[in-house]
């Protein structure tokens, strides 16, 4: 990474930081972090953009209303794929030119549109909730023959309708009369083991009657807003909900009508997020009256079309870069060949390395490349992620890591064609048994014990690289004594200790001579890793405390067994697929229909549980077992000012 600056006149930051957004290649930094506090506010930002950001964070939060609307009125129709890539409406610049035009009247009027139908639809819901609660409270007064309004207090007499527990009401109601003389009463319905009744008693003995009826357990009924019979306000009602309905139609037929400008809402929402952004990382910027400063890091591969864009669209502004000093904590990014590039994205979930820190990009890329397809060791099922991976590619237009992960699958379809090649699966034992096809190299179910050595095998290489690759490390970083000590010992003591074990059969003199190499390599262990004490004895102990991480190495040898556990896996299961697909194949019309169903559906079922753990084991060695060895995590990604769009994506973003 490369500290880059860029000084002009103030009439030409607007077009730099258009042409910086376009390009993608500046991460904007604080202008003046190294500058004291009297030096900042003297050349601090010279821009006010507030008011505009101000105008146009109101006009995004309208038109976010306004799509929020359209989705939920009507959902976008998005394949499996797209739910789990995202989806972004494609379009030509020239469709996104003509829908960008006049953004402010156009969001206003989208804005209005959206926000006229969703009142509109809330109202009427309102409505219907009201009308339909009517009804439900007037059901069961349905059979009441007069008119709402006559339930009152009059000069006389008082009218009160309310509901008594069905169960008692009988002998409330005859209660009731022996206390109130001429008191009268009407059920009219009963419902859910409630009797809903109408009850009418001298105006005099109102509070004699109140607490009487209370005492009963009565419950007053209300119909506010009602006055004639329940049965013509249930018709009514009935009536109002249809209009209800029929209007809600009516607005819903607009909404649909409404959502076909949901591509210009979409285009519009990216194309004011855009002028936004570049609003907003002006904040960032330094300068005078006259003039503005820009700071941020650029890829110092990146510099030459910086500076040559840059300068060569604007003679008067100028472009300065310097590697970063002493104390600077630039950004990190991986940058690598076409090869390596696929593999980027297993040690980005890791973490990007530390400032000045070793890419594992490349350095892991053959371990995975082989790991991945000796977990699966079928060749058909290589040649069948290579096509999805390369499918995908093409019909998601993925980009950054998604892009990786899409190349990563196609990279492990082929590995796992040429591993199923050497080892004979092809749909497990299928050709075998059909054409008679024999492994290029061996058979795993033939061989286990081959296998699993081979699994071993591959661990023990990738182990003693990662010790060679922190050696190497240390020595570029001018500790070639550490490279000896830490990484050389360590070698020397496990080979000598490896041939010791199982070097009898190389000859009886590659054990003996194993044994003094093994001794040489574990005096310089103890000799050396306690040699941060100042303490001798205490150097001496943890020297000989150092020897038991010998256990570390051999589990780590140990966990590459899991290769061998994976392929053996696919190639049992495919076997066995095979076996109880074919036994059908004898019965006449449908014996080879249901033999194509089965291998189909078997094979597919193998494959799709067998590529899961081969991503995952292949990646938790490289994490575990080898970064363990040398990598350091800790970098901050580097996050360049780039356009980014939400909803849009431009077939030609260059016009846009």
């Amino acid at each position: 990474m490369s500290r880059v600056t860029v000084i002009g006149h103030e009439d030409r930051v607007g077009d730099v930081v258009d042409l910086l957004q376009r390009q993608g290649n500046v991460e904007v930094t604080l202008f003046g972090t190294d500058l004291s506090d009297e030096e900042r506010r003297c050349h601090g930002c010279p821009f006010e953009p507030g008011a505009t950001l101000a105008r146009l964070e109101g006009l995004l939060s309208e038109l976010k209303y306004t799509i929020d609307f359209m989705a939920k009125h009507h959902r976008i129709p998005k394949t499996m794929l797209e739910n789990f890539t995202g989806y972004r409406l494609r379009m030509t610049a020239s469709e996104w030119d003509r829908l960008i035009q006049g953004e402010s009247q156009a969001v206003s009027e989208l804005y209005g549109r959206a926000r006229s139908l969703d009142e509109e639809l809330t109202v009427l819901a309102a409505e219907e909730a009201k009308a339909a609660s009517g009804i439900e409270a007037l059901q069961a007064w349905l059979n009441a023959g007069f008119r709402i309004d006559q339930s009152r207090a009059g000069q006389f007499v008082t009218v009160v309708m309310g509901t008594l527990a069905a169960d008692t009401c009988e002998s409330s109601l005859s209660e009731i009369s022996r206390t109130l003389l001429e008191f009268a009463w009407e059920v009219v319905g009963t419902l859910d083991k409630v009797s809903y009744v109408v009850i009418a008693y001298p105006t005099s003995v109102e509070e004699v009657a109140a607490q009487t009826l209370a005492a009963h357990g009565f419950s007053r009924a209300s119909f506010s807003g009602f006055s004639d019979t329940p049965a013509n306000e249930i018709e009514k009602l009935e009536a109002e909900l249809e209009r209800i309905h029929a209007r809600r139609a009516e607005v819903m037929g607009m909404v649909e009508a409404f959502v076909s400008e949901r591509p210009r809402a979409f285009a519009l929402y990216d194309h004011l997020a855009r002028e936004r952004d570049k609003l907003a990382i002006v904040a960032n910027f330094g300068g005078t009256k006259r003039t503005f400063v820009i700071e941020g890091w650029a890829r110092t591969r990146d510099l030459p079309a910086i500076r040559g864009s840059v300068e060569g669209e604007f003679p008067d502004v100028v472009v300065l870069d310097r590697p970063a000093m002493e104390g600077e904590q630039p950004p990190v990014d991986l940058v690598n060949g076409p090869l390596a590039y696929p593999f980027e994205a297993v040690t980005r979930i890791m973490g990007l390395p530390k400032v000045g820190g070793i890419d594992p990009s490349p350095l892991l890329a053959p371990f995975f490349f082989v790991f991945f397809g000796v977990c699966l060791t079928d060749a058909p099922y290589g040649v069948a992620l290579a096509v999805i991976g390369y499918l995908l590619l093409k019909k998601t237009r993925a980009k950054g890591m998604g892009r990786q992960l899409l190349f990563l699958i196609m990279a492990g379809g082929l590995s796992t064609f040429i591993m199923g090649a050497l080892f004979g699966g092809w749909f497990g034992d299928l050709f075998a048994r059909v054409f008679g096809l024999r492994p290029i190299w061996f058979d795993p179910l033939k061989e286990p014990l081959k296998f699993l050595l081979l699994a071993f095998g591959l661990g023990v290489i990738q182990i003693f690289f990662g010790l060679a690759v922190k050696a190497y490390d240390n020595i570029r970083r001018g500790n070639p004594l550490a490279a000896l000590f830490d990484q050389g010992f360590w070698a020397v003591f496990l080979i000598g200790l490896g041939l010791t074990i199982g070097g009898g059969s190389l000859g009886p003199g590659v054990a003996k001579a194993a044994r003094y190499v093994a001794i040489v390599g574990a005096l310089g262990l103890v000799a050396t890793q306690g040699r941060h004490h100042k303490n001798p004895l205490m150097r001496v102990g943890s020297g000989l405390l150092s020897l038991y991480s010998t256990t570390s190495y051999v589990s780590d040898v140990v966990s590459y067994a899991r290769l061998f556990g994976l392929g053996f896996t696919t190639a049992v299961l495919g076997m066995v697929i095979n076996d109880i697909a074919l036994r059908p194949a004898g019965i006449p019309i449908v014996g080879p229909i249901i033999v194509v169903v089965g291998l189909a559906f078997g094979h597919a079922f193998n494959l799709l549980i067998n590529v899961i753990g081969a991503y995952v084991h292949s990646s938790r060695l490289q994490y575990v077992e080898f970064f363990s060895k040398f990598y350091e995590t800790g970098g901050k990604r580097f996050s360049p000012f780039r356009v980014t769009m939400k909803y849009v994506e431009v077939d030609n973003p260059k016009e846009a």
